[in-house]
């Protein structure tokens, strides 16, 4: 695909999360079942800007995804890694009680945050483990605002430490022999979606 064609893919995914923004401000219910679509359409911008040969790239990233999914079905079915916790419908289709789209996004903000580190730190431990507080303060912030959108609720309304300490380890442990291939690719184009994604968040846990 050309470069063009990339940037313009990139100013609607920007303009979608600016509208998106104000839009669940004002009417949460008409917007919330744009969600899924709005996390696909971040996955390709993501994949659309990530580094050749394109093919391994693909198969580190769906590793890691299919890796967070299955964690996430030991997780909701018992209690263990994350606390007890379940998904509402606000995330869209779901097999075996856990969204599909969850993991894919979780993945893109592992990979993210890793190729953002990675500019600061050349330690690969070093790296991982901030990648993983990275991704695990976003998670944090998703958290806050998760229950009024039908995302995903813990038992007792709030999550426990548990649930972080259980983050780090899998942000750190599912890329960790993924890491040579994540951190290349286009690391401004990561930190836009990142961005994206606080300033989404945070708009929402400010004004609903």
């Amino acid at each position: 695909m050309k470069e063009k064609y990339k940037s313009y893919f990139l100013y609607f995914l920007i303009l979608v999360y600016v509208s998106g923004s104000i839009g669940f401000v004002l009417n949460p219910s008409f917007f919330s079942p744009f969600t899924p679509y709005t996390l696909l359409l971040t996955c390709f911008v993501f994949l659309i800007h990530s580094p050749f040969p394109f093919k391994k790239f693909i198969f580190a990233f769906f590793s890691i995804a299919v890796l967070g999914f299955m964690i996430e079905v030991i997780g909701v079915k018992t209690g263990f890694i994350f606390g007890k916790y379940s998904y509402g419908d606000g995330l869209g289709y779901k097999l075996f009680e856990v969204p599909l789209i969850i993991s894919i996004n979780w993945a893109i903000l592992i990979c993210a945050g890793i190729r953002i580190v990675s500019s600061i730190f050349a330690n690969k431990i070093t790296v991982l483990a901030v990648a993983a507080l990275l991704v695990t303060g976003i998670d944090l912030l998703i958290e806050q605002v998760a229950p009024k959108l039908d995302f995903w609720k813990f038992e007792g309304g709030l999550p426990s430490l548990h649930n972080y300490f259980g983050w780090i380890g899998v942000a750190f442990f599912t890329s960790y022999f993924f890491y040579p291939t994540i951190i290349k690719g286009n690391r401004k184009v990561s930190f836009i979606i990142l961005i994206l994604q606080i300033i989404f968040f945070t708009s929402l846990f400010i004004f609903i």
